[in-house]
């Protein structure tokens, strides 16, 4: 990594300001990646000797915020390194101990501040990606805050050179404008008020979100802060157009996280394989919408919807004799072909539980 692109970026120079988020994006954090998924930084996570983690939600939430926050110190540390390969000595990472926005900046040997880094870790396979972030925008600064959201999960995936049992993986890192982000976040939000809202309207004070029920004013404590709910395809009001470039960059993150989810769960946690035939509406299109091994297939609804009469035309032409449905919180319908009928054996059943189904005679 160049040196001098490092302190240009790093530093927030103003004549680079509008080539930063590509090179986070695409150089930086793909860096990161390489470093986070090495062998040297993931035998610090690894589970060894058949340590298990639990299972019950109130525990795995524990779970992952614990990895949550060992991810950003590594990530920090790993970008650290970076500065101490490429000889840079008077800029460093360093952590906001005073636990509010953000998590890490980039400060000088001088103390001044360039770049503010808000880290999400979101796992694949939870059913609520429930991080937040709910920082008012009169707390960001445009020019130089950040949210980084890394997504992963766990992986048997052996090392040559260390015996864990299971290790994470990070997938992909996301990078979005603080600022835009929040304002798109705002825009969904402000018009998407309860319905007994009252006389009362949905706003902010100074510190946080407000909202209104029945003409009582309260802290907004539910959905305004969860980084998967800023907006919703289906939302009838168009945006203005300076929010047009987060909006369709945040719906395509909305997708690919619950899609990465999907994956784990067809792929890894059913044993369907990375061999596993993606399925799709031809061979040229990208999107893929299921996974199909040997007479079992994986559907993912929210990427295409199959009407009764449907599935049964794809189970007759793939000649499958079970298709499980999986929908965005990963509550599956489970069909098994009788005597020329596909009939729906079993309904919201969670992830855990379909290989308990599929191995039904």
């Amino acid at each position: 990594m160049n040196r001098q692109v490092l302190y240009d970026f790093l530093e927030c120079k103003d004549n680079r300001i509008n080539e930063l988020k590509t090179w986070l994006k695409d150089s930086y954090f793909p860096e990161i990646i390489n470093r986070l998924n090495s062998d040297l930084s993931r035998k610090r996570f690894g589970l060894y000797q058949g340590e298990v983690i639990p299972t019950n939600e109130r525990n795995l939430t524990d779970v992952r915020t614990r990895l949550g926050l060992l991810f950003e110190f590594e990530l920090a540390r790993i970008s650290n390194g970076l500065l101490q390969e490429n000889g840079i000595d008077d800029l460093f990472w360093c952590y906001v101990v005073a636990n509010r926005f953000p998590d890490l900046e980039v400060r000088n040997i001088n103390g001044e501040r360039f770049l503010r880094f808000e880290v999400k870790c979101l796992q694949c396979v939870a059913e609520e990606k429930s991080a937040n972030f709910d920082t008012l925008k009169k707390d960001i600064d445009p020019k130089s805050d950040y949210v980084v959201v890394c997504l992963w999960d766990w992986s048997d995936s052996k090392s040559d050179s260390i015996n864990w049992d299971s290790v994470p993986v990070i997938y992909k890192i996301y990078v979005f404008n603080a600022y835009s982000l929040a304002s798109l976040r705002d825009f969904y939000w402000l018009n998407t008020p309860p319905k007994d809202v009252g006389d009362g309207n949905q706003g902010f004070d100074v510190r946080f979100a407000l909202t209104c029920k029945n003409g009582l004013y309260i802290k907004e404590g539910e959905n305004y802060g969860k980084i998967n709910r800023f907006w919703n395809a289906k939302f009838s009001y168009v945006v203005p157009p300076a929010l047009n470039e987060i909006k369709n960059e945040y719906i395509e993150f909305q997708d690919e996280i619950v899609f990465e989810g999907f994956k784990v769960i067809a792929q890894k946690d059913c044993h369907l394989g990375v061999t596993a035939l993606p399925m799709k509406d031809s061979a040229d299109d990208d999107s893929i919408y299921g996974y199909q091994k040997d007479d079992v297939a994986f559907l993912f609804s929210p990427r295409k919807r199959f009407s009764n009469k449907q599935l049964l035309e794809l189970a007759i032409e793939k000649q499958l004799s079970k298709i499980v449905k999986i929908n965005d919180n990963y509550r599956s319908s489970i069909y098994v072909m009788m005597d020329g009928c596909l009939e729906a054996t079993q309904q919201n059943i969670k992830p855990k539980r379909i290989k308990e189904f599929l191995h039904r005679p």
